[in-house]
């Protein structure tokens, strides 16, 4: 297994007369909100006309749609569940049910599901759990009714209202129109502070829909849509990057909201209207960043909570930007190296972690890298996936869930109690350096300053045709200083994906590795002593598979050390 890390930094939660005051406003909140007298106010004004905006035409799982068309079975995040219309166990606020399940059942995301069935019988089961929904939800719930999760309910019921609307019976649109309006009305309340992140372009992106989608005195809401697209725009020019990277740094959210944004372009241009400058500059800054984190294989790196993901997903989302701009070899904001020979990709986390309030997936994973040779996945970070157990999401935050080095077995950025990042590994510095072909990267960070006045630095070089990697991995005083608690231990670890044979050669002083096509390849090191260990891979949606691990493990004396290390690969 990954040794966790010792939290010797945390920062607890102190409970304060403060907080308990907020508690009261929060419960006197969710009382409010939960009311006769709050839904009554949710049906002031609805709208009487409603537009189709941009039909869905995202792929669904034409199986998992039968399973629900047949069995009433509904399967998501590795929980499955019966769902049947006007039941004697309404599945919407189930007890013991999975949150995560929960959320993706109210978040109506399955109807593309039901819609790939390619059956009438499929409109006519989504349109029944849309009135089951509405029948058992029409007050305030803090599960059925959580910002995101209403956010992405809106634009599914939008985006499916003609197919469904098709196989319903004649009362039906009548229905959805009060409902649908009663919740964007909702929405329009709790989006107006406290968005961060990639929730606020989900958020903003169902306003705009449903600003969009209803009508009233003949128009749209002309002025609401101006404001919630101003909004939007304002937001997604600070929220992505001047590189392409989202803030949060993460490649599956990178995805997520360049779909949300491509969405939104597209509804636009239904409409006959033009997108905001913004949101155009950000698709056609954030698809090259996209290719940027694709390994051989078409999946995701995994950097800060990511999983491989859906390759065909992400071919039709690129495809839909229109940009046809190659991956480049670095982001300058955000640090990500990537580096790319013969048929080898390197990638490195060669940037800070995210900022206050950007922070809750992040992981502490500075100068980790991965590695990929032609389709097949070597060298990995431990990733994670939604729905995996709890105790394993906070480990794969973990430093020793990194290809990278640890010290001490601390995190090199501390995680806290409550999942925010302290004591991140700062003045992350970098240098490039390209010859004759050659790629150099060289690059510190000073996490371990702090505690132990130890600063990590590693550099890479890949050879101009690929098959030949080399690492050094310094543990050095400040600024040529001596370490001031010398004497700890370091573990530069090798996470391999799950594919990968290795052993131990040379009597002990190499590891050979196979891959599935049979390519081998060879790390050797000197500075240190080389071996195997477990490891646990969550890069693969619903799986936690077992894997191995290669560590470096060594001392850091007061005058510092250097470990270094070779990866090649091994003809015939």
């Amino acid at each position: 297994m990954v040794p966790g890390a010792r939290p010797i930094r945390s920062v607890p939660v102190r409970p304060s007369a403060q907080n308990s005051a907020g508690t009261e406003r929060q419960r006197f909140g969710r009382w409010l909100l939960g009311s006769a007298l709050y839904s009554l106010t949710l049906g002031y004004g609805t709208p009487r006309s409603f537009f189709a905006v941009a039909p869905d035409t995202w792929p669904g799982d034409s199986a998992l749609g039968q399973r629900l068309l047949m069995a009433g079975e509904f399967t998501a995040v590795g929980s499955s569940g019966t769902v049947l219309p006007d039941s004697d166990d309404p599945p919407w606020r189930r007890a013991g049910a999975s949150p995560l399940w929960l959320d993706a059942l109210n978040g109506f995301g399955w109807m593309r599901d039901l819609r790939e069935s390619g059956d009438l019988a499929g409109g006519m089961l989504a349109a029944r759990l849309v009135d089951d929904w509405t029948n058992h939800e029409r007050r305030w719930s803090p599960i059925t009714w959580k910002r995101d999760v209403l956010a992405n309910r809106i634009v599914a019921w939008i985006r499916h209202y003609e197919w469904m609307a098709a196989a319903a019976d004649q009362g039906f649109s009548a229905r959805f129109v009060f409902s649908l309006a009663r919740q964007r009305a909702h929405l329009r309340r709790i989006a107006r502070r406290g968005m961060i992140g990639h929730e606020a372009v989900a958020v903003l992106k169902a306003m705009v829909f449903a600003d969009l989608a209803f009508i009233r005195d003949g128009k749209v809401y002309e002025k609401s849509l101006d404001q919630n697209l101003a909004r939007l725009a304002k937001f997604v020019k600070r929220y992505v990057l001047a590189d392409g990277i989202v803030a949060e740094r993460a490649p599956h959210l990178q995805l997520a909201v360049l779909r949300h944004l491509v969405d939104v372009r597209t509804a636009l241009t239904s409409a006959e209207r033009r997108a905001p400058a913004e949101i155009v500059a950000a698709i056609d800054r954030m698809a090259p960043m996209l290719r940027f984190f694709r390994h051989g294989d078409g999946g995701l790196a995994l950097f800060n909570g990511t999983w491989e993901g859906d390759r065909r997903l992400i071919d039709l989302v690129l495809a839909r930007t229109g940009s046809g701009d190659a991956a480049p070899a670095m982001a300058l904001q955000s640090g990500f190296q990537r580096l790319v020979a013969g048929t080898s990709m390197v990638v490195a986390d060669a940037g800070s972690p995210p900022g206050r309030g950007m922070d809750g997936i992040a992981h502490a994973g500075t100068l980790s890298f991965e590695m990929s040779a032609a389709h097949e996945r070597l060298i990995v970070n431990c990733g994670t996936y939604p729905g995996a157990p709890r105790d394993w999401q906070h480990f794969m935050r973990y430093t020793a869930a990194h290809s990278t080095a640890v010290v001490d077995d601390v995190n090199s950025t501390e995680i806290t109690n409550h999942g925010s990042l302290e004591y991140r590994a700062g003045n992350v510095l970098i240098d490039r350096a390209d010859d004759a072909g050659a790629q150099w990267l060289d690059m510190c960070h000073d996490g371990y300053r702090s505690l132990y006045g130890i600063i990590h630095r590693r550099r890479l070089w890949l050879s101009p045709d690929g098959g030949d990697v080399r690492g050094e991995d310094s543990f050095l005083g400040y600024e040529g200083r001596p370490v001031t608690v010398p004497d700890r231990r370091y573990i530069v670890r090798f996470h391999l994906h799950p594919t990968v044979k290795a052993t131990l050669a040379q009597s002990g002083q190499a590891v050979l590795m196979r891959l599935p096509s049979g390519r081998g390849w060879k790390l050797r090191a000197t500075g240190a002593g080389i071996g195997l260990a477990e490891s646990i891979y969550l890069g693969e949606e619903g799986r936690v598979r077992r894997t191995e691990q290669i560590v470096l493990v060594g001392q850091v004396p007061a005058e510092g050390t250097t470990v270094k290390w070779a990866l090649t690969r091994m003809e015939g």
